[in-house]
């Protein structure tokens, strides 16, 4: 289901949570991991010969990102605290018999050769960044998201076990994709699905509740589906918190129905406000 799993790397805590998260998923799904480090490098050295002569499209389309964001750590960490090194990530994922690689990728954001990356992966790990207060998330990971073109899971800020799983849905092309995906990974971590059906027009909802009990008849899941007369961003939240979901996958995450570029998908920001939660966006 997920072979080509990419984890964002830079050596800080939350992005050790990615790897974490990463190795869990790739050693139930049987994928293959890739440890992607950025280089950040000046224009000056990108116009030479080293790495990308050709421009980079993500930048052109997107526009110039928010200023490097190295997702460093500001408190002093203790020994014990120590990231793990690639070196030791290599003899884990030995030990654990999985595939594993490290990437170095050059570019003068982050975020924008991250974004370059994911497009030929079927799942981006990332950890939550130096976002600063609780539910927020770092400034590569907001470009990440604002871009969205694969499969994106922002981690919680600590490694959880996924074993509960929600998804706000509602019926559409869409939806049916992200409610596959999440039925299928489900299956293979042996975890609970929750789905919360949300339509205000009573026949339109018993549509798409039966819709859901169909396509979810393909997978040998624990799964409970329920109707929400809310739109999706004003129940995740609670909707998250009430089934303790540790994962809360949203669909069309890289849709964005609002006239200013600065506003976001407000379900997927929702969802990142859950304590203790990851959330995949998908696209």
């Amino acid at each position: 289901m997920v072979r080509n799993i990419v984890v964002a790397y830079d050596g800080s805590r939350s992005s050790q949570v990615a790897v974490e998260q990463g190795i869990a998923l790739a050693e139930a799904t049987g994928g293959r991991l890739y440890l992607a480090t950025v280089v950040t490098v000046s224009d000056d050295e990108l116009g030479g010969a080293v790495v990308e002569a050709e421009p980079d499209i993500a930048d052109m389309a997107l526009g110039a990102p928010p200023p490097e964001d190295r997702e460093a750590e500001h408190d002093e960490e203790r020994e014990d605290d120590r990231p793990l090194d690639l070196d030791e990530i290599h003899h884990r994922c030995q030990e654990l018999h999985l595939a594993c690689e490290d990437e170095r990728l050059f570019g003068r954001h982050p975020g924008v050769r991250l974004l370059r990356r994911s497009w030929t992966a079927e799942l981006l790990v990332v950890g939550r960044g130096d976002a600063g207060r609780s539910g927020a998330v770092g400034r590569n990971v907001v470009f990440l998201l604002s871009g969205l073109v694969a499969p994106t899971l922002v981690c919680a800020p600590q490694y959880v076990e996924l074993r509960s799983v929600l998804v706000p849905y509602k019926l559409s092309v869409a939806g049916g994709r992200a409610l596959s995906f999440a039925g299928g990974l489900c299956e293979l971590l042996n975890a609970e699905l929750s789905v919360l059906v949300c339509e205000p027009r009573r026949v339109t909802a018993n549509e798409a509740a039966e819709a859901v009990e169909r396509q979810l008849r393909a997978y040998h899941i624990e799964r409970s589906v329920e109707v929400s007369p809310h739109p999706p961003h004003e129940v995740v939240h609670s909707g998250a918190t009430e089934r303790e979901a540790s994962l809360i996958v949203i669909p069309g995450a890289h849709r964005r129905y609002y006239l200013f570029p600065w506003q976001r998908n407000e379900t997927l920001w929702r969802a990142l406000e859950v304590p203790g939660a990851a959330v995949l966006a998908y696209p």
